[in-house]
């Protein structure tokens, strides 16, 4: 897994073809706060609700501080497990569920 480097940003690969651009703006062992560079509240919400679901997380939250001009930050602390890694699952898994429904139309 790439090193991240606060004040950086990087592209975390969800899949093969889907990428995020994200801005460490504070990390540690179960923490990590990253500016989501291009999303908005469809796509952070999703998000914000699977990292929820998913038993690592303790905490999960966004915030887009201006709607038109604002950049979107995310908070994912955990109880011990590398946070960019739940987030890399918790995408795997909301792309599953989203290809797993337009199969079915």
């Amino acid at each position: 897994m790439e090193t991240l480097k606060e004040g950086r940003f990087h592209q975390i690969t969800v899949r093969g073809d889907g990428e995020m651009d994200v801005k460490v703006v504070e990390m540690e062992k179960n923490y990590v706060r990253l500016i989501v560079k291009g999303e908005d509240h469809t796509f952070l919400n999703l998000l914000q609700h699977y990292l929820l679901e998913n038993e690592a997380v303790v905490i999960a939250k966004y915030h887009i501080p201006h709607p038109l001009v604002g950049e979107p930050e995310l908070f994912v602390k955990t109880n011990g497990k590398n946070p960019i890694q739940v987030i890399k699952e918790v995408n795997r898994r909301i792309v599953q569920e989203c290809s797993a429904l337009l199969s079915q139309l």
